[in-house]
């Protein structure tokens, strides 16, 4: 009789833990809802970075959850939340994870109870996106209009470094047609001339063909170079600086609106041995310091000595370009007009 008493009491305390879903029966950590594997609290889940725990594991309702195996229900593996965002309800019974596992990026779902039905912890989970990537916010080099300017509007002055083979123009007219920057049948305003200097006086001198060229009142950019034949003539560099000083205003009052300025390469063979690369080097920080101060004509500076130097094959005679030393100057000399907007 009194066995059967105890396995009354037994069976009434088992029927009360599905019941109430509590149990003062024993401590058996297998049979109780309390036990390792059926705790109320769960484990939690882990928590993301960012992001609040998971309530995971919240025992609602066991008595629906299908018998004495209930006790499993607790375990929740807790609702992983994503990165940032907000945590998925987790192990609740019956609603198992149905959290939208955060909209943040970088985390899995929330996994529902292992007791519940729905444990695969609703589709949020999926959310594990980064959150959307991040713009570039745009090439920062700005965009230029194109075909807006016409041939005649530019102008190209200097002496044979241009004008031995008008290669290095050629050039330019073929990276700016092949851009959609100037008509495929026109040609810019080249009025270089061998020998000629930036002091000179007659009539073919660098400021006398950029005067020329501008008769028309349609130069809006030049390219040139200058100082050349001021140092190899006449070992002047500063007089070539003073005829610049004087160039650059008249530019202004005509409208021009951009010039490219590109000093030359170190002198090769016998011009190195001379006065031609002393001279050079003394005027062209003076012209460099000229060029970036103006504002009107806005001057773009370039040394040619970063696209020459250890290219010999770019000269034959020391200072001169062949056909690839005109291809890689008239590159370089684009390259800079594109990124400034000049004649796009």
């Amino acid at each position: 009789m009194r066995t059967t008493t105890k396995r009354l009491a037994a069976n009434l305390c088992v029927l009360g833990v599905f019941l109430a879903g509590t149990s003062a029966c024993g401590s058996d950590n297998g049979d109780s809802p309390d036990g390792a594997a059926g705790s109320p609290t769960g484990s939690a889940g882990s928590k993301a970075a960012g992001g609040s725990p998971a309530s995971a594991g919240s025992f609602s309702n066991p008595g629906t959850g299908g018998g004495g195996s209930s006790n499993v229900g607790g375990s929740a593996s807790g609702g992983v939340t994503a990165q940032g965002g907000t945590p998925g309800v987790g192990g609740t019974f019956g609603a198992g994870g149905s959290g939208v596992a955060g909209s943040g990026g970088g985390g899995s779902a929330g996994k529902g109870g292992l007791g519940g039905s729905s444990a695969t912890g609703g589709a949020g989970g999926s959310a594990a996106s980064t959150g959307g990537s991040t713009g570039t916010g745009g090439s920062g080099s700005g965009t230029c209009t194109k075909g807006q300017t016409k041939g005649n509007q530019v102008a190209v002055i200097g002496e044979s470094f241009i004008a031995a083979t008008h290669g290095i123009t050629q050039e330019i007219e073929k990276q700016a047609k092949a851009n959609g920057s100037l008509g495929q049948s026109e040609k810019y305003v080249d009025n270089s001339v061998s020998g000629t200097l930036l002091s000179g006086s007659d009539a073919n001198s660098i400021p006398n063909q950029y005067k020329k060229a501008a008769q028309g009142g349609m130069i809006k950019y030049v390219l040139m170079d200058g100082g050349g034949n001021d140092c190899l003539q006449a070992n002047n560099g500063d007089a070539a600086l003073t005829a610049a000083q004087a160039l650059f205003p008249n530019m202004q009052k005509d409208g021009v609106e951009k010039v490219v300025y590109f000093f030359y390469p170190d002198p090769l063979g016998s011009f190195a041995s001379g006065t031609l690369k002393t001279c050079l080097d003394a005027l062209r920080p003076k012209m460099k310091a000229l060029c970036d101060g103006l504002t009107a004509p806005k001057c773009y500076w370039m040394d040619l000595r970063t696209t020459w130097n250890g290219h010999s094959e770019y000269t034959q005679d020391g200072i001169h370009p062949t056909a690839s030393g005109a291809v890689a100057t008239g590159d370089a000399i684009w390259e800079v007009m594109k990124t400034n907007c000049v004649a796009q």
